[in-house]
């Protein structure tokens, strides 16, 4: 029966770690992805601010 409870805890304590960590997987994904999407934000506007000048080059003498 102490097999059992040891056997138990350890289960517990195995399902407790692999919460964290796919909690903390979850955490880095979320992060990755805002960073990703800032970066490619930042290169959007950088690419309208050349497409600006470009045309305002060509088209505005």
């Amino acid at each position: 029966r102490n097999g059992q409870s040891q056997g138990s805890q350890q289960l517990l304590q195995a399902e407790k770690q692999a919460a964290e960590k796919v909690a903390d997987a979850r955490k880095k994904k979320a992060h990755h992805l805002k960073q990703a999407t800032e970066e490619a934000q930042m290169e959007a506007e950088r690419e309208q601010g050349f497409q600006s000048k470009q045309w305002a080059r060509f088209y505005d003498p």
